[in-house]
């Protein structure tokens, strides 16, 4: 009785309170928590500092920072399929979220999120040659940023590093796959390197399906 609701001031848009109400607005409030971790992190700038775009600027409707952003956000919250996107163009938390504009502006008419072809358009974009180092040291620019976080500023004296191979199943003939006779199903087999102590990801390279598993 005569609690007064908490409210959150994202730094990435000061024009923007959150608050706890009854009313449900959206399923995906925590967007909001994710844009203001990626944020303080750095981590998209470093990225469009560095990627190549190769579109026309004068006909660019959606700029590369956030579809970047819209794409990590719906993994996110667990939309995994690009048509989500679509489903989910109006809703409130996601267009403020992803959006680059501040203020209410993220929720005027007419402004939604990136659709899914749009998105398609981002893969080919980060599958390009010049882009696929940009992404493999961003996975370790972002461990290594995240750790210094942790520790104030200074960086981890030791770390062990985990090497395992994750088998990761497909469900038809696509290419580099191949059974394997230890997990008995068709596959991709790449070995990814992690922080033991944390758990981040530091590194990845694909391997065929019938990879050992040593």
């Amino acid at each position: 009785m005569g609690e007064t609701p908490s409210t959150f001031h994202p730094s990435f848009n000061a024009g923007v309170v959150i608050e706890a109400r009854v009313e449900r607005l959206t399923s995906d409030a925590g967007a909001v928590i994710t844009r203001e971790v990626m944020e303080r992190s750095g981590i998209i700038d470093w990225l469009t500092e560095r990627l190549h775009d190769p579109r026309q600027p004068h006909l660019v409707t959606y700029p590369l920072a956030d579809l970047l952003r819209t794409m990590l956000l719906l993994f996110a919250q667990g939309w995994r399929d690009q048509d989500d996107a679509d489903a989910l163009r109006l809703d409130p938390a996601l267009r403020l979220a992803a959006a680059g504009t501040r203020s209410t502006t993220p929720l005027a008419e007419g402004a939604h999120l990136a659709s899914q072809p749009t998105l398609s358009r981002l893969l080919d974009i980060l599958t390009l040659e010049p882009n696929r180092p940009v992404l493999r040291e961003a996975v370790g620019e972002l461990a290594a940023r995240r750790l210094r976080a942790e520790r104030g500023g200074h960086k981890l004296r030791y770390l062990t590093i985990d090497v395992d191979g994750l088998p990761v199943e497909v469900h038809g003939e696509q290419p580099g796959s191949a059974w394997n006779g230890h997990y008995h199903q068709r596959m991709y087999h790449p070995i990814i390197a992690c922080a033991a102590e944390t758990g981040d990801l530091l590194d990845a390279r694909l391997r065929p399906g019938n990879a050992h598993t040593a």
